[in-house]
């Protein structure tokens, strides 16, 4: 029997914005950054016209435009 797949519940918030602006969304343990930012894209009503970039512990993943580190991995 294989383990069900895990899932991660993420509330979102954009700063420096009054009145706060938050979405929550779910995503399955194998969804990349590149994934993450379409997903978030999509939850804010955005358009993905813009670079993107995660800073997790002091490493950065992002467009490949920044030279990021590699937004394909899952998180």
């Amino acid at each position: 029997m294989s383990a069900a797949p895990q899932a991660y519940q993420l509330k979102v918030r954009l700063l420096g914005i009054s009145p706060m602006i938050w979405r929550r969304v779910l995503v399955s343990e194998s969804t990349t950054l590149r994934e993450l930012h379409g997903i978030l894209q999509v939850a804010m009503g955005w358009e993905g016209i813009h670079l993107f970039v995660f800073d997790i512990h002091a490493v950065r993943y992002g467009s490949s435009e920044l030279q990021a580190g590699n937004p394909d991995v899952p998180l």
